[in-house]
C-alpha cells in the first residue's frame, strides 16, 4: 500500500507552517506522529494533534491518548494526541490559540464536512498569529489538495508517498441505460484465464443489491462465477478485510456504495468498476435527511480509478462515457451546502464569532440556510433576538459534544426534574441502530411510545448485571449497542460534570413529566395525525409516515413529537416517537 518517506516528513514539517499532501489510504496520516515525535516536536512541552473527522480506535500506548465524542485516555504523559474536528473546535473555547499545541495533522479534508470546514476556517486565523504552529493537511484527492491550496496560499503542496501504479481506464463508447446490465456484463468479461484478484464495483445501495443478487445466485451466472468470491459492503466495512481473508478466495467482488478510500484501507483494489453514480444526504426542511443518488464529480470518479493502482498496475471500468466525465462536476459537493448549519453556527457563536455570514469559510454558506438555522436556534431558546447566546441555556448547550437538539433537551432536563432518564433515552439516541424485537420484547414496549420503551429497556439491561448477554438473547436484543448506550451516558454524565453543569438528583419522573420535557424542545417536530392513518407536521403540514421501528407503526396517537427523520423513495418517514397531548403544544 502507500509508503511514506520518514526524511521527507520531518523536513516537511521544518521548512514549511502549512504543508498538504496526498494519501489515499490514510496511512501515512498514522505514520507520521511517530516520526515527528522522533524529530522532537514533542520535547518542548508542545502535543502533537492529530485531528479526525469521526471516532477512531486507542493506539494502546501511554505517549498516545486519543479523546472522542464520549470517551477520553489522553493523560499528562500523552505526546500525540487523536481528537475529533468537534472535540478539537470544543477546545478551542478555552484556549482560542490551541497554544498546546505543535503540530495540528488534519486528516481526510477531502470529505468537506462542516466540522472540517470550520476547523479550516480556525486555523486560517489562528496561523497568523502562532508562527510555531505546524499545520498538516491530508486528503485523498490532488483535486481537495489544490482547492485548500489557493484557500491557504502560503501552503505548500509535497509528495511524501511512493507513486501509484497505472492504471488502465476503460470509458463506454456510448451513454448506457441500464448500467446495473452493463456492471453483470463487466464482472464477467473481466473473468478469463488470469486472476483477477479484489475487483470493487461501486454504485448506489439498492443497485448494489440487485447486482450482487445476480451475481451471487442467478444460474445463468453460477459457472462462470464459480471461482469468485462476493461480498456486499455496505455499513459493516470494517468486517471486510477478515471476511475476504477468512474465505480463502483471491478473486473477489465487493459490490459497494462506501467511498473508495474505505475499502482501499482494507484490501487491495485491482479492478475497479464505476457506475458514475453515488449517494449523497441532503437537508430538507431543516431536518429531515434525504439520500439522493446524484452523479459523481470529476474527484470521486478520479479516486474510484486511483485505488486500483494502489499495490499494482489495475484496471477501472466506467460505466459511462469519457464526454459524460468531462461535463461532470469537477470538485464534490461539501456538507455545508447541503446539510443544517445549526451546530455549526452554535459552535462559532461559542467562540465569539457573532457575525457568522463573515466568517473565512473554505465554501461560503448560502445566506438563506444560516438564516433558517438562526431561526430554528432562536425557536429553541439557544440564541436571543439579537442573535447573541442566551445564558445559561445557550452558552451550556454550545459547550456539550452534542446537536443543539439534544444538548438543549439535556439542558432542559435539569429544570424540569427528568435528567436521569432524559440522559438515558439520549444515550440510546446517539448509539443508533434498532435495538428491539417488536414481539419478542414485548413486556418492555410503552404505549406512550419509543423514547419511553428504550428507556424500559436501557433500565432491564442495566438491572441484568452480569448476565446482561443472555438477558439479550433473551429478549432479542443487541447487547454491544446496549453496552455502548451505558458506555455513552456515563461519560456525558462526565462531560457535564466537566463543564460545570451539575446534575442535581431527580426522583423517578413521570410518563407524563418525560414527554412534556421532549415536548417542550422539539416544537417543530408535532405531528398529528390524519384519518388515513399517516401523520401531517404542525409547522409545515406535511405528510410524513411512521418509520416500522417504531412501537407506535400502526397504532392510533392523535398528537406525536419525533426525533428523527428519513426519506426513502420520496416518502418521509419519522423516528423515535412520542404521544403528547394538543395542551402540551402552546406551554
Amino acid at each position: 500500500m502507500e509508503k511514506i518517506d520518514k526524511i521527507a516528513a520531518q523536513k516537511a514539517v521544518d521548512d514549511n507552517n502549512i504543508t498538504l499532501w496526498m494519501s489515499v489510504t490514510g496511512n501515512s496520516a498514522r505514520k507520521l506522529p511517530a516520526f515527528l515525535l522522533d524529530a522532537g516536536w514533542a520535547d518542548t512541552g508542545g502535543i502533537i494533534c492529530c485531528v479526525h473527522d469521526d471516532d477512531m480506535l486507542s493506539t494502546g500506548h501511554d505517549l498516545f491518548g486519543y479523546s472522542i465524542s464520549f470517551e477520553d485516555t489522553t493523560s499528562q504523559r500523552s505526546k500525540v494526541v487523536h481528537v475529533t474536528t468537534d472535540l478539537l473546535i470544543q477546545g478551542a473555547l478555552v484556549d482560542p490559540l490551541l497554544s498546546r499545541y505543535s503540530v495540528l495533522i488534519l486528516q481526510e479534508c477531502h470529505l468537506r464536512t462542516i466540522q472540517i470546514d470550520v476547523i479550516l476556517g480556525l486555523l486560517k486565523k489562528i496561523l497568523k498569529r502562532r508562527d510555531d504552529l505546524r499545520l498538516l493537511v491530508s486528503a485523498a484527492t490532488p483535486e481537495c489538495l489544490d482547492f485548500i491550496s489557493a484557500y491557504l496560499p502560503e501552503s505548500r503542496i509535497i509528495s511524501l508517498e511512493t507513486s501509484t501504479y497505472p492504471v488502465d481506464l476503460h470509458h463506454t463508447l456510448s451513454d448506457i441505460h441500464n448500467y446495473m446490465d452493463t456492471a453483470l456484463e463487466t464482472v464477467l468479461s473481466s473473468i478469463g484465464a488470469n486472476s483477477t484478484g479484489i475487483t470493487a464495483m461501486f454504485m448506489p445501495t439498492q443497485d448494489g443489491k440487485r447486482v450482487y443478487k445476480e451475481l451471487h445466485g442467478a444460474p445463468r451466472f453460477v459457472e462462470s462465477t464459480a471461482k469468485l468470491g462476493f461480498a456486499f459492503c455496505l455499513i459493516d466495512w470494517m468486517h471486510l478485510e477478515h471476511h475476504i481473508l477468512d474465505s480463502g478466495t483471491y478473486d473477489y467482488v465487493i459490490v459497494t456504495s462506501l467511498p473508495a478510500e474505505l475499502i482501499a484501507r482494507r484490501v487491495p483494489v485491482s479492478t475497479v468498476i464505476d457506475s458514475g453514480f453515488q449517494e449523497l444526504v441532503f437537508s430538507r426542511y431543516g431536518y429531515a435527511k434525504m439520500t439522493k443518488i446524484v452523479p459523481v464529480s470529476q474527484e470521486t470518479a478520479n479516486l474510484r480509478a486511483r485505488i486500483g493502482g494502489l499495490t499494482g498496475s489495475g484496471k477501472c471500468f466506467r460505466l459511462f462515457t469519457a464526454s459524460t466525465f468531462e461535463k461532470l462536476e469537477k470538485f464534490e459537493l461539501p456538507e455545508i451546502w447541503r446539510l443544517p448549519l445549526d451546530h455549526c453556527i452554535l459552535q462559532l457563536k461559542s467562540l465569539g464569532i457573532d457575525n457568522t455570514l463573515r466568517f473565512d469559510y473554505p465554501s461560503p454558506p448560502p445566506s438563506a440556510a444560516v438564516a433558517e438555522a438562526m431561526d430554528r436556534l432562536a425557536l429553541l431558546g439557544a440564541i436571543d433576538s439579537e442573535t447573541r447566546l442566551t445564558k445559561p441555556f445557550g452558552e451550556q448547550a454550545a459547550q456539550l459534544p452534542l446537536n443543539p437538539l439534544h444538548a438543549m433537551l439535556l439542558i432542559s432536563s435539569l429544570e424540569q426534574g427528568c435528567f436521569e432518564q432524559i440522559a438515558t433515552i439520549i444515550a440510546v439516541w446517539l448509539t443508533k441502530g434498532e435495538f428491539f424485537d417488536h414481539e419478542n420484547s414485548l413486556p418492555f414496549i410503552a404505549q406512550e411510545g419509543d423514547a419511553l420503551t428504550w428507556l424500559n429497556i436501557y433500565e432491564g439491561f442495566v438491572k441484568a448485571g452480569p448476565t446482561r448477554i443472555a438477558w439479550c438473547r433473551k429478549y432479542s436484543l443487541d447487547e454491544r449497542r446496549l453496552s455502548r448506550a451505558v458506555h455513552v451516558r456515563q461519560q456525558l454524565l462526565r462531560i457535564l460534570e466537566r463543564r460545570g453543569i451539575m446534575a442535581p438528583k431527580t426522583e423517578l419522573a413521570t410518563s407524563t413529566t418525560i414527554r412534556k420535557c421532549i415536548a417542550f424542545v422539539y416544537k417543530q417536530n408535532y405531528a398529528s395525525q390524519a384519518p388515513d392513518g399517516s401523520y401531517r407536521t404542525a409547522n409545515r403540514s406535511l405528510t410524513v409516515k411512521v418509520h416500522p421501528s417504531s412501537v407506535l407503526y400502526n397504532r392510533k396517537g392523535k398528537w406525536i413529537v419525533f426525533e428523527d427523520t428519513l426519506e426513502n423513495d420520496g416518502e418521509l418517514f419519522i423516528k423515535n416517537l412520542s404521544t403528547i397531548e394538543e395542551e402540551w403544544m402552546n406551554s
